[in-house]
Parts: structure tokens; C-alpha cells; sequence
């Protein structure tokens, strides 16, 4: 690759979507600083990354709910010396289960990852963006941003928070080197069923799931092009601008009936 766009920092990097969206930044020219839990997996993706931008490529191993995460995280950031020219806040968690019976610390957890943290780097690593030319933002939210979403509380508002805080951003940081975009995939065939309790939705999930590789380029399209919002697929875009049309409580019910329908039921 003979573009040098710089380096791009992308958290939940070693698995998924995350691993997906570090290698097709490494093909469009940036170098990649992988930050996950598990070093063994992302040295995997890094030498995935480094065959594809010349050796690029640099990994830091961090729980994300450690306290001392962000300062670590910052602290190679900036004593990399290297151009950060894009934070990629990928990193999240799901639960599915009903609010007055998940457990309270687990639910909060998940909300300090899927918000805190990702406004946390973004606040402390935008200097460091603002010193580019063209710098970029990409937040992963989810089309269950969308609405209301019974069963899944907590991550359907996390995700309603990502996209609104993102969209504010963007108009704040007008006029700066730094755009910044949201993506909002549908169901992604990247094990979080698995992770969320959501086996009982795997058959919907298989049924119409992407594969990482083609959201993460259309992630990664779109933040180049500045664009501050997409939602990956044919199919997801179709059903976003359907619920645009259709009654709120309407669009609440269809969805949550969905997952209601499949929630097991305690001790079954």
C-alpha cells in the first residue's frame, strides 16, 4: 500500500467487526494501533494488517474497564510519536434480558463501555487528531439506535446515545481537521449472540446477518467520504426508512415482539 494516511486506533480490535474494520483501514494506507483484551488474538490481526501496509502495525493489550485503561491507552498514543489521523471506538457489549432481572453492576458495565469510555478516548485523543491535516472519528452504534427495544434497555439506549452524541460532535467540531461518523450495522455475524445470551436469536441472526468484511468497508467508505451517518445493507437502509414512515409505538411493538417472542423464560 503506498498511500500513507496516517495511523488509526481501533478498540475491540481483535475479533469481529473490530479486527474487520483494522484490516480495511490497513488496505486504504493507515498504520493500526489495536487495543483489546487478548494479546495472543490481536497479534493475530496485527499481522493480518502489517502484510497489508508494510509492517504498519502496533497492539496494546487493555481490559477497557480496567481504571487505569484510558490513561494507558493515551499514554501510547502519545508516546507512540506516531500521526493518529482516526480513533476508531468500536469496542461494546450487549445483554439481552429483561432491566429488573439483569444484574444492576453487569448493566452498568456494559453502559461504561458502550458510553464512557468511547467519550473518554474521543475527549483525551482529540488533540492528537486536531495536529493532522484530515482527521477522522468512526463510533459503531447499531440500527437498535433507532428505537425503543424491549429486552435490550440498556444497549438499545447505549446505542441511541453513540449516534446522537456522535451527530453533535460532528456539528461542534465543524470547521476542524476532524469529521466524525456513525455507523449503525444490523446484526453482524461476529459471535455477539453468543456474548449477549442471545443464542435463542442465532437462527435470525444467521438468517440475516452480514459477515464483518463487507460493514467494515462500508464503515470505513464512509467515514473517508466525511459522511456522518450509514447504515451497512440494502436490506438494513430499507428497513431504517420503512420505521421512518410508520408510527413510533408501532415500530416499538414490531421490534420488541420480535425478541420478547424468544426471550427464554426463567427456569426453562
Amino acid at each position: 500500500m503506498s498511500i500513507d494516511r496516517g495511523y488509526a486506533l481501533v478498540t475491540g480490535a481483535s475479533q469481529g467487526l473490530g479486527a474487520a474494520i483494522a484490516l480495511e483501514l490497513a488496505r486504504q494506507g493507515f498504520g493500526v494501533l489495536l487495543v483489546a483484551r487478548t494479546t495472543a488474538a490481536l497479534e493475530h490481526v496485527r499481522a493480518q494488517a502489517a502484510a497489508l501496509n508494510g509492517g504498519r502495525a502496533q497492539v496494546l493489550a487493555a481490559d477497557l474497564l480496567a481504571p487505569d485503561a484510558v490513561d494507558r491507552i493515551v499514554a501510547w498514543a502519545e508516546g507512540s510519536g506516531l500521526p493518529l489521523t482516526a480513533l476508531v471506538n468500536n469496542a461494546g457489549q450487549g445483554l439481552w434480558g429483561y432491566f429488573r432481572t439483569l444484574p444492576l453492576d453487569t448493566q452498568l458495565r456494559m453502559m461504561r463501555l458502550n458510553m464512557d469510555v468511547p467519550v473518554q478516548l474521543t475527549y483525551r485523543l482529540l488533540p492528537l487528531l486536531q495536529r493532522a491535516e484530515r482527521a477522522y472519528i468512526l463510533n459503531i452504534a447499531s440500527m437498535t439506535a433507532y428505537h425503543a427495544l424491549a429486552t435490550m434497555a440498556l444497549y438499545s439506549g447505549s446505542k441511541a446515545f453513540v449516534l446522537r452524541w456522535s451527530r453533535s460532535l460532528r456539528i461542534e467540531l465543524q470547521g476542524t481537521p476532524v469529521r466524525v461518523t456513525c455507523v449503525c450495522p444490523g446484526s453482524v455475524i461476529t459471535g455477539f449472540t453468543e456474548r449477549a445470551g442471545m443464542q435463542a436469536m442465532d437462527d435470525l441472526a444467521r438468517k440475516f446477518g452480514s459477515a464483518p468484511a463487507p460493514v467494515a468497508k462500508t464503515a470505513v467508505a464512509a467515514m473517508l467520504r466525511g459522511r456522518a451517518e450509514v447504515v451497512p445493507g440494502l436490506l438494513n437502509r430499507v428497513t431504517v426508512a420503512l420505521q421512518g414512515l410508520l408510527p413510533t409505538s408501532l415500530n416499538e411493538r414490531v421490534a420488541s415482539g420480535i425478541y420478547l417472542k424468544r426471550l427464554p423464560r426463567p427456569g426453562a
